[in-house]
């Protein structure tokens, strides 16, 4: 700009000097002028052209920080995300990425355009530095972020595959539970004629015998089984029985019905059963 204006002073000097306008010296200024004033008006243009695309980067810039925030503050939290979220977050992904190759591109323009000697061009020197110290910057976060995500997705894996396991071994212990429970409450019962019970090796002895139970070879097949929390009552269809099982005194009590048929009552279901779980009755 100086040498604008010191043409222009030289210029004016000599036309108010002499009337000169048609001397060589004359017409070599007003060009050197001219040219200059040029040569002005295109650096400030190129200068406001390079302040549009500063600015333009700094707004990209200021998306990336929103869309970075958003992605930082999802993996952040517990748990997988729904669908929803880990779409929006792979769009701003895309976003980020789309941004930072366009800033890359306007920033390699600038950095051409700020080696020029123009003191209009070099003034904005230390802005595109920053610009270009904040796309490094960028760079790094976006690497980071994902690097964020996959381990959290790995994490989520791992917790999945630790809680189907954790499912799958709480599923046999309570399968294990239940049989155990079964087997607790689960008892055996029997009734039939002498003749019945001896032929199925339950009951042993006859004439001039005295008659025992034969614990070590009756056929355990030929008892029903039942859940003594469920069963209590156990009808015998005779009007005559005998328990010939070993039970604790007063956890029972024989019962006729209205059919002048007996019914087995237990009155203390834990007592009763805790001396055998095999219950033999011989009726008639």
């Amino acid at each position: 700009m100086k040498k604008v204006w010191l043409g222009m002073f030289l210029l004016g000097l000599i036309v108010s000097c002499t009337n000169v306008k048609e001397t060589k010296e004359y017409k070599e200024l007003q060009a050197q002028r001219d040219s200059l004033l040029m040569q002005s008006a295109g650096t400030q243009q190129e200068a406001a052209e390079m302040m549009a695309v500063i600015s333009e980067v700094e707004a990209n810039f200021a998306k990336i920080r929103e869309a970075e925030k958003y992605i930082s503050t999802q993996s952040a939290q517990s748990g997988e995300m729904s669908q929803d979220t880990k779409d929006r977050v792979n769009e701003n992904f895309k976003m980020i990425s789309e941004i930072l190759q366009r800033n890359k591109q306007q920033l390699a323009e600038l950095n051409k355009k700020q080696s020029g000697s123009n003191k209009e061009i070099l003034a904005l020197k230390n802005t595109i530095t920053r610009l270009n110290n904040e796309m490094k910057e960028s760079s790094s976060r976006l690497v980071e972020l994902q690097n964020q995500l996959s381990l959290k997705d790995e994490q989520i894996a791992q917790l999945s595959q630790d809680m189907s396991a954790l499912a799958m071994e709480s599923e046999q212990q309570s399968a294990v539970i239940q049989d155990q429970d079964r087997t607790l409450h689960t008892a055996y019962y029997v009734f039939g004629t002498g003749n019945e019970l001896k032929d199925q090796k339950i009951l042993s002895g006859g004439f001039l015998q005295q008659t025992r139970v034969m614990k070590d070879t009756f056929n355990k097949d030929y008892f029903l089984q039942i859940d003594i929390r469920e069963v209590t009552q156990i009808p015998l269809y005779a009007p005559k029985g005998k328990l010939w099982s070993t039970h604790p005194e007063g956890t029972y009590e024989f019962v006729k019905g209205s059919d002048n048929n007996l019914v087995l009552h237990i009155t203390d279901t834990q007592r009763f059963w805790s001396l055998t779980k095999y219950l033999i009755i011989e009726v008639n």
